[in-house]
C-alpha cells in the first residue's frame, strides 16, 4: 500500500499541527495561571485559619487577617535553633553522620563547647560530659549538662 499526499496536503496538515500547538501552550498557560491562583487562594485561607486558631479572646477579627504568620513561624525557628546546645539537625548514614549543633556542622567524636559527640543517629544526638551521658532529640530542649563548667 503506498500512501500519496498531494503538497496541499501536507501544507494543511502543518497548519493543523501548527494550530494545535498554538492551542496547547495556550491551554498550558491558562491552567499554570489558574493553579497560581488557586496556591494562593489556599495560602490566604490557611494563613487566615492559622490566625484565628492562635488569636487570643476578644481580639478584633481584622487582626486575624493581618498577622504575618511566615514572620511568627520563622522567627520561632530562629529563636529555638539559635539556642546553645540545640540540635538544629541530622544527616546519618551507615557510613558517616554529621550534625548541626550551635552553627557548627559536627561529627561523631568532635567536641562543641566541652560537650563531646558520641553518636549521631537519625533525629538523635548522644553527647558526653563530664562522664555524663545523654540523648538529645532534633530541636529538643537542651540538657542541663551544657551549661556545667568542666571539671578537666
Amino acid at each position: 500500500m503506498v500512501l500519496r499526499y498531494r503538497v496541499s496536503d501536507v501544507r494543511s496538515i502543518k497548519e493543523q499541527l501548527a494550530e494545535h500547538t498554538a492551542e496547547n501552550k495556550e491551554t498550558k498557560t491558562k491552567r499554570r495561571g489558574l493553579t497560581c491562583l488557586l496556591l494562593l487562594a489556599n495560602l490566604i485561607v490557611a494563613n487566615t485559619c492559622y490566625n484565628l486558631w492562635r488569636a487570643e479572646k476578644n481580639t478584633p477579627i481584622w487582626k486575624c487577617f493581618t498577622a504575618n504568620v511566615v514572620y511568627e513561624l520563622w522567627t520561632a525557628r530562629k529563636n529555638t535553633v539559635t539556642k546553645h546546645g540545640v540540635v538544629a539537625g541530622t544527616l546519618w548514614s551507615a557510613d558517616s553522620s554529621s550534625a548541626l549543633i550551635n552553627n557548627e556542622i559536627v561529627r561523631e567524636g568532635d567536641i562543641v563547647d566541652g560537650v563531646k559527640v558520641v553518636k549521631i543517629d537519625k533525629g538523635m544526638v548522644e553527647f558526653e560530659k563530664n562522664g555524663e551521658r545523654w540523648t538529645q532529640r532534633v530541636l529538643a530542649k537542651p540538657n542541663r549538662a551544657w551549661k556545667k563548667q568542666s571539671t578537666g
